[in-house]
């Protein structure tokens, strides 16, 4: 008994440390997307800055940020991408021990109740074994 609650409790310390995880994987793939919002803005202004651009230099500066810019966009994508595969496998993984603990704990909280069960049976057959000894006297 003492075995399978320790296994019960190992198990619910897993599904923490997995859980923890999952959490900075979520919370890596949101600072990259913000990253990136970031990144469309500073494109978004650029562009409407050279189509308002009044001299040559301005427009030259511009696009120069654009074409700098650009490349920072995709790395940022393929990161992103492989920290949602990352974050996907940290679910599935999470839900995986997330069974096996409920699974465990629902053996254990079983085994319990049996025992408990056979616990009252032996103490109400004490009772009995008393109760007749003394009426037979």
């Amino acid at each position: 008994m003492k075995q399978l609650l320790r296994l019960c409790q190992q198990e619910e310390k897993k599904l923490g440390q997995l859980g923890q995880q999952r959490s900075e994987a979520q919370n890596r793939i949101n600072s990259l997307s913000q990253q990136k919002q970031l990144l469309s803005q500073m494109v978004k202004e650029y562009t409407e800055l050279s189509s308002n651009a009044l001299s040559p230099i301005t427009l030259q500066n511009s696009a120069q940020m654009i074409e700098a810019i650009t490349p920072m966009q995709k790395q940022l994508t393929r990161k992103q991408l492989l920290l949602q595969q990352e974050h996907q496998r940290m679910d599935n993984l999470w839900r995986q021990q997330l069974g096996r603990q409920q699974g465990i704990k629902w053996l254990y909280q079983e085994r319990k109740q049996q025992q408990q069960a056979l616990q009252e049976r032996l103490e109400q057959k004490q009772q009995d074994d008393l109760a007749s000894r003394y009426a037979l006297s």
